[in-house]
């Protein structure tokens, strides 16, 4: 397998490259996209960037249905999103939970969804597989991502 020869395994189904000249080809992203079938939440990562605090954090990531996000946000960094493989559906969220907007991303037409720091999204895969570029901002702390949860019924943030 590729992946375990050109990456650290530093969490579940969580790769971290070994340097930054790795080539991310087919056969990673099929290796990538095995371990994500292997984890309970249909989810896996490649991070290019080897350690959580560098200042530049890409991330190919791979989902397998169904999978969707909890509503989040970040609220110290940008993001931006890059289709690979299959579709998605991009939502931001107001504070209350409600869908402000969505947007389809299908990896071959390369629909990137971008949001600010503090935008509240998620991601919902709309195909079989998903593989998606993350592009954010480090180094990556505890408060990183902001998740929205419910209380009495109405909607409040963490």
């Amino acid at each position: 397998m590729k992946l375990s020869q050109s990456t650290t395994e530093t969490g579940q189904q969580v790769f971290h490259s070994n340097s930054w000249n790795l080539t991310v080809d087919g056969e990673l992203i099929l290796d990538l996209i095995s371990e994500a079938s292997k984890n309970k939440s249909n989810k896996a990562r490649l991070c290019l960037h080897q350690k959580p605090d560098e200042v530049m954090q890409v991330t190919y990531l791979a989902f397998i249905a169904p999978y969707e996000d909890k509503v989040h946000c970040h609220p110290h960094r940008p993001e931006v999103l890059i289709p690979i493989l299959g579709e998605a559906e991009a939502r931001v969220f107001d504070l209350f939970g409600n869908i402000l907007s969505s947007q389809l991303m299908r990896g071959k037409s390369g629909e990137a969804f971008s949001s600010d720091a503090g935008t509240w999204h998620s991601l919902k895969v709309q195909s079989p597989e998903f593989v998606m570029i993350e592009i954010g901002l480090g180094p990556f702390r505890q408060d990183s991502t902001v998740f929205m949860h419910m209380k009495g019924g109405n909607k409040w943030v963490q």
